[in-house]
């Protein structure tokens, strides 16, 4: 009797920490509000990322934002674009620091033209992820865009300035 009394306590004990890392798990936060630079929003980007934890190592971003760029003249720009990048991501890492990969897409609207452009990429980079809530969120990444050779689907032979490294800074909440 005195081993199951043990071993009832044993797991009591054992499912009192489990319950308390849940606990902690359940605090992070699970959106980031952030200003880009470069990459898949073009020169400046305003960005909201929503985290789906699935564990302390693994986590899913989804991120939507609206953006500008322009083509590659820096004097005298001819056109601009407002970008619409979107991007799924896997986060795999220790508690803050992640190591992040997945896909992105963004559509370049040409701005007084109706014009578009759709581009398609891969997306692998680090992200510093706060634990609280309203802490600063910190990403670098680089997105490196299609090279596709059909008209509208890829700016392989477009003029759209496309920064390959981008930043995000942000706040969690």
């Amino acid at each position: 009797m005195s081993k199951f009394i043990g071993l009832v306590g044993l797991m009591f004990l054992g499912l009192q920490g489990f319950s308390q890392e849940i606990k902690f798990f359940n605090q992070r936060p699970k959106k980031n509000i952030s200003i880009g630079l470069g990459a898949d929003g073009g020169i400046l980007s305003l960005n909201h990322e929503k985290l789906h934890l699935f564990s302390f190592k693994l986590m899913m971003s989804n991120k939507i934002g609206i953006g500008l760029t322009q083509d590659y003249s820096f004097s005298n720009p001819q056109n601009y674009f407002i970008s619409l990048p979107a991007n799924i991501s896997f986060c795999f890492g220790k508690r803050r620091v992640l190591f992040e990969a997945g896909f992105g897409a963004t559509v370049f609207l040409q701005i007084n033209q109706p014009f578009y452009q759709f581009c398609f990429y891969p997306i692998i980079g680090y992200r510093w992820q706060p634990l609280k809530m309203n802490k600063i969120f910190f990403k670098i990444f680089a997105a490196l865009p299609n090279k596709l050779n059909q008209s509208n689907i890829s700016i392989s032979e477009s003029e759209i300035l496309f920064v390959p490294i981008g930043i995000n800074i942000g706040k969690s909440f």
